[in-house]
């Protein structure tokens, strides 16, 4: 046999083996760069809880409560839904009730209102009682808000019933206005009989007094007068609060009541607790304090449940402005975060703890632009929650060739995973 036909059979073979060969390799690259990409799953990293411990208020006996001055979140109580006689805390729904029908604007005085022989007589009854009284001026000329101060400052039952009669005719009809009131404010639990808080009839839990508190603090010229240390009023007299723990540990104002053993001494008061970041605004809130032995016991019982509340009220920080939320990291090398926007932070009082919750998609190849719309990230603490504002970082491109085309081998083992050496 000659060399020729031999060496064309070897052509032929030759030619046929780099077809094959390269038919192959055209099968693996098509099949390589056609091949699924990776599902990328986020990478949730732990939060980093805040957790601050139980408040430690020390409560007097009998029944009290403090509460924060906005929402209805109560700080520390004892007998909270019992009912207890108001005595003259009955003035301030006296006021209030008044205010709503006969308002007063601004600075204004409101009407002049003149003091008459009937009114003289009111004060000569609450003599002969035992009550609370300011002198009556025949024929002077008072203003209603100089009546409502008497009536907060001085505790003045017969200017009570004055400015009771003077806005609505009667005893009779203030207490149809006031109960009116009352239901429609939400205080329907509250227990009206008279303008003064003399009847043993008045009553209120010292929930629902906390509720009253929130709105005569909210009402200025109830909280002006409430405020108020002394009080003159030309031709009647000089009268300092009858609130002796008004000015000290953050009390602001609102009203006393006291009546007789049984019911002994009350104190609807509001307030501001001090907080533990000098940049941070002082707290509001409401409180009361009912059946002490008399004011001064009173005032020392609310100056130590302010203080110990104040212990227990703090300053933290939920998460900080770039704080990782979720990551992604691509077998190629690209990778995306998911950031906070904003930092959070709070005054929390007590025991309060934080939970973070992520939500956030798995991905295929380089849809990143979808975590803009289904990344959630949501606070919740203390009873409230905010959904956080976040920030994309970074990106993942497609997968490049020289990737796609390594990587069945990496997948059969003949090469190592990405990354390794």
């Amino acid at each position: 046999m000659s060399s020729t036909p031999r060496r064309a059979r070897v052509r032929l073979i030759g030619t046929v083996v780099s077809l094959v060969t390269a038919l192959a390799l055209g099968s693996y690259a098509v099949l390589a760069v056609l091949a699924p990409v990776p599902i990328l799953s986020p990478v949730i990293p732990a939060y980093d809880v805040v957790e601050t411990p139980p408040g430690t208020v020390t409560l007097p006996t009998g029944a009290a409560a403090i509460a924060l001055a906005e929402g209805d979140q109560v700080l520390a109580a004892r007998n909270l839904d019992e009912p207890r006689v108001l005595a003259s805390i009955t003035k301030l729904v006296t006021a209030l009730v008044v205010l709503d029908a006969r308002p007063i604007d601004g600075d204004a005085e409101g009407p002049g209102i003149t003091l008459t022989a009937a009114d003289a007589r009111l004060a000569q009854s609450y003599i002969a009682m035992g009550g609370s009284f300011a002198p009556v001026p025949v024929g002077a000329v008072l203003t209603q808000r100089q009546i409502i101060e008497l009536m907060i400052v001085r505790s003045a039952n017969n200017y009570a019933d004055t400015l009771a009669i003077w806005a609505f005719g009667s005893i009779d009809d203030y207490r149809r206005a006031a109960r009116e009131w009352l239901d429609r404010v939400g205080l329907e639990r509250i227990t009206i009989a008279d303008a003064t808080g003399f009847s043993l009839d008045n009553r209120a839990t010292p929930r629902d007094l906390l509720a009253l508190a929130r709105i005569a603090a909210t009402n200025p010229v109830v909280a002006a007068a409430a405020a108020m240390p002394r009080l003159a009023v030309d031709g009647v007299g000089v009268f300092e609060n009858t609130n002796r723990a008004l000015g000290t540990a953050g009390i602001t104002g609102l009203k006393t009541g006291t009546l007789g053993p049984a019911v002994g001494a009350n104190l609807l008061f509001s307030g501001v607790l001090p907080t533990d970041a000098s940049d941070a605004e002082p707290v509001p809130v409401v409180g009361v304090v009912l059946g002490q032995p008399d004011q001064a016991a009173v005032a020392t019982a609310v100056q130590t449940l302010m203080t110990t509340a104040a212990d227990d009220l703090r300053t933290v920080t939920l998460i900080e402005e770039g704080e990782l939320l979720a990551s992604y990291q691509a077998p190629w090398g690209d990778t995306v975060e998911v950031r906070s926007r904003v930092t959070v932070t709070d005054q929390v009082w007590g025991a309060v703890r934080s939970r973070l919750a992520v939500s956030a998609p798995t991905l295929t190849g380089a849809d990143d632009e979808r975590l803009d719309r289904e990344v959630t990230a949501v606070m919740r603490w203390g009873g409230r929650t905010e959904r956080l504002a976040v920030e994309i970082v970074g990106g993942i491109d497609p997968p490049p060739l020289d990737w796609r085309l390594l990587q069945p081998l990496r997948d059969g083992g003949i090469l190592p995973p990405t990354g390794t050496r």
